[in-house]
Formats: C-alpha cells, structure tokens, sequence
C-alpha cells in the first residue's frame, strides 16, 4: 500500500460530483492544499476556502480517502496497514482512536503526523497497537512480545515479579526510571514485560535473597490463517500455479513402497504437531513409518530451503468412516518431534484456521483449494508445482445425488465447484483444503474428499464439512 497525495485544481461543490463518496474536510491553516489520498479527487467548498470535499474512488473512504475498505491482511510489521478490522484477538472491539483517554498513550488521532500514521475518527486496528475498552494491550504475545502491554506477573517456574519501580532493581539498566520506560511499557506494576528485545516477555523476581530475572509463560496468540498471499502466475488446466506461500498449511503426505518413496496425498496443518487429511488415504493396515509429511514445498518433489519434513508418530482415522459412501471422510496425523512443538512457524509453513463451531458461510462464497494434483482425470502424473483453484460454495439443494452420478450424499459432506473456469480439485488432491476468508483468517471449511472427473461443468467436487467435526479433532488430540 503506497500513499499518492492528490489534489487536482479545485471546482465548485455546486459542479456535478466525480464520485458517489463524500467526506467533508478543512484545509490546513497557512493555504496548504489539502490531501486527498489514493487518487481521491477534492472539491472546495464555494464559500468558504477553508473547507474541501474528498470524493474517494471505488475501495477507499474517509475524510482524506485514507481507509483501504478491501484490505484483509498486511504486510511485513503492519505499518501501512489502512484496513477496516476493528477486533483484537481476544474478540474485544478497539477504542476510537479520537477517545480522549488515549491522550495520554501516545497514540491518538490528534497527533499532528495523526494521518500519515493511519489514525483518525474511527476505531479500526493500526501498527501501533488497538485499544479495547479497558486499556490492555494484549492478552497474549505476538512474536517476540516487545508490544505485550498486558498483565501477566508470573514467571514460568511460578515465580511472582517484582515491580518495575522496585528499589531492588534501581540499579538495573531496565526500570520504572528508564528514560524510555513509558515507550517500554515500564512503570509502577509488575507485569511482564520485553524492553530489550529478548526472545519474550520476562521479568525480575526475588530469589534466594537475590534479585535475578526470568522469562514469563504468556499465552503466545494465534496467528493461525494469516499469509503473505501471492498472485498466481499461470492458469492452467483445473487451476493455476501458486506458491507455497499462500497456502502456507498445504502439506504433501508421502508413502514409502518397497523401499519407494513417492507423493500420496494431501493434507492441512492445524496446530503445530497435527496435520488433517482424509480417511480414504490411510487403509487399513498402513503403518505411520511408511508415511512422511512434507511442509513448506512449492514443487512436489523439488526439495526447498524453506521445506519442513516429519515422521508420523500415529495417524487416526474417523471410527465411523464408510469406505464405500467416502462418509466420514477425515484423518488426523500427529508430527513425529522430540520436543512439544513440531513446526516451526514460517511463511511458507503456518497453520490455517478450523471454523468457529456452527459457523455457516453463504451460499456461492469464493473459496479456495490447493493442492499437487493432477490436471485432469487423464493426466500420467501428479503436477509437479503446488496449485490453487478458485470454487463456490454449492448450497445444500444443489448438492445432491442427481447432480454426482447418483453416489450418496450425506449431511457430513459439502459441495464447491466454478461453474466459469472449470476450477476443481482432482486425483492427488485429496485430504487437501477447501479454505474461505472468515473475519480475515482463512478458515479450513473442507477436506477435498471424492468428485465425479475433475472440473466437470456443473459438477461440483465434494468435501468433507469440517465444522461437523470440531469434538472429533480436539478429543484426538488431547489424548
């Protein structure tokens, strides 16, 4: 996102409007022009010179056009970061940055360098941080936690901290008298907190007579279905090429046959030690030490530097699932790892959403699947590069029998499929996701399952419906 101030010569508010959206704003003092961002045309008002409008093109709004209204995600740290969403992790709405008890955070939207930092009249989340009504920070930690503002006072050992105004620590290079300590969150508390870039949130605690410090256990938050998203390069039969950057939770399931090792299935991280996948992928008698999952791969079989390679420990299929109907048609793979944590999270290896329980999108919401599949039903060999198709969400009527060859259709199971480019998943595909953007995360909403051929016109492909599966996922893996 790159601003492009632009103010073109002004014409009377009474000339007909160049656009439907209109923000009323005052010139600055001493004739500067004002600032209609993102190629927003401005109008001045005709008697008085003070006062201009800014009409915003299709996608912006705001007083100077500053608000990017089709933004989902951002970039890098975030910094130029003009999107709508207004919720913080732990579901709490953010504070108006205008409220005048945030005058004294130093954040507000009556900085003077208040716009280039994205904040103004509104309570949509920025860089700096999002207030919630009552004032912390965070309840988890991002990254390494240098932003934590939240207020947790226990080390990992169970150690309570002390101050940060503690006449113990008057001599540390890190206190309430910090010349920077209201920047670095430090005061007259004793929460956690990183000042100097440490791996995570920690603090000083009195032990044995003497003062020492200690990392603190805070939460670490979800990042789950946030990508640095890339724009397919080539369309092609059934899709298009991508990156594995952009489905960051695309796992390759790998078997082991007579000494040969070859590309069996897909799959989808969830957590750090748990991969799903479909049940028809696992008959029964197939050892986990004949699987490997592979992460981080945009070619199938090209090894990567970004790649992340796992044994399997165990694999689970759904006690209920009918190899016949493909009823039930779901599996859970736990990452071989000597320690409590499997992957290491990366932009290419990150794990993706599972549904809100009972969430139900709309009918024709656009979805994506992914996956090394084959082009066509007829093609000799899986595609040798990850890709990605662009599918509809079928509703439930037209998701029946009659429109799949007569094979049986169960509530456990959805539908997608593109009626325009022949988009659909195929042969090689399967236990791969079906993912959709929900409250700007993408969110797995199938396990690409069975279809009739492979991009079929009017034929959708058929998954299975995770979000009848909730219970089922987090009992396995607590066990």
């Amino acid at each position: 996102l790159v601003y492009q101030p632009s103010c073109p010569a002004f014409v009377s508010w009474l000339s007909p409007p160049p656009a439907k959206k209109r923000r009323q704003a005052r010139a600055r003092k001493g004739g500067i022009k004002p600032l209609c961002l993102h190629g927003g045309r401005c109008q001045k008002a005709l008697y008085s010179p003070n006062l201009f409008i800014c009409f915003c093109p299709p996608g912006f709004s705001g007083k100077f056009c500053e608000i990017d209204t089709r933004a989902v995600c951002y970039q890098g740290g975030g910094d130029t970061y003009r999107g709508t969403w207004s919720t913080t992790e732990s579901g709490a709405e953010c504070v108006n940055w205008k409220t005048k008890a945030l005058r004294f955070k130093g954040f507000h939207a009556d900085r003077p360098d208040a716009l280039q930092l994205g904040l103004g009249d509104h309570n949509y989340c920025r860089k700096y941080f999002c207030c919630t009504p009552g004032y912390e920070k965070h309840s988890c930690v991002l990254g390494r936690g240098t932003d934590y503002r939240g207020s947790h006072h226990q080390t990992a050992s169970g150690l309570t901290c002390l101050r940060w105004d503690s006449h113990l620590i008057d001599k540390n290079v890190y206190n309430a008298l910090h010349p920077d300590a209201r920047r670095l969150g430090l005061s007259s508390h004793n929460y956690c907190r990183n000042p100097d870039n440490d791996t995570q949130p920690w603090c000083n605690i009195f032990k044995n007579g003497v003062t020492k410090w200690e990392h603190c256990d805070v939460p670490v938050c979800s990042t789950c279905g946030l990508r640095k998203h890339k724009v397919a390069e080539i369309q092609i039969k059934g899709g298009a090429y991508s990156y594995i950057e952009s489905h960051p939770w695309q796992a390759g399931i790998f078997v082991k046959n007579r000494g040969l090792e070859g590309y069996h299935c897909g799959g989808i991280l969830i957590n750090s030690c748990w991969v799903l996948s479909a049940a028809h992928c696992f008959p029964k008698g197939f050892h986990p030490r004949r699987l490997k999952v592979v992460l981080g791969r945009t070619f199938r079989v090209k090894s990567s530097a970004t790649e992340q390679i796992f044994q399997v420990e165990r694999y689970i299929t759904h006690e209920k699932y009918d190899p016949r109907t493909l009823d039930n048609d779901i599996a859970l793979l736990k990452l071989k790892h000597p320690f409590e944590n499997c992957v290491t999270e990366t932009d290419s290896v990150h794990p993706v959403c599972l549904p809100k329980a009972g969430l139900q999108l709309p009918d024709w919401t656009e979805c994506e699947v992914s996956g090394y599949g084959k082009h066509e039903m007829s093609s000799p060999f899986h595609s040798e590069r990850l890709k990605e198709g662009h599918v509809r969400l079928y509703p439930d009527s037209s998701c029946t029998p009659a429109r799949l060859a007569n094979r049986t259709v169960t509530e456990n199971m959805l539908c997608a499929g593109d009626t325009r480019q022949l988009h659909d998943a195929c042969k090689g595909d399967s236990g791969g996701p079906l993912v959709c953007l929900n409250d700007g995360r993408m969110r797995l909403i199938g396990i690409i399952s069975w279809g009739v051929g492979c991009g079929t016109k009017n034929t959708p492909g058929v998954y299975t419906r995770v979000v009848r599966y909730l219970n089922w996922i987090q009992e396995n893996i607590r066990v």
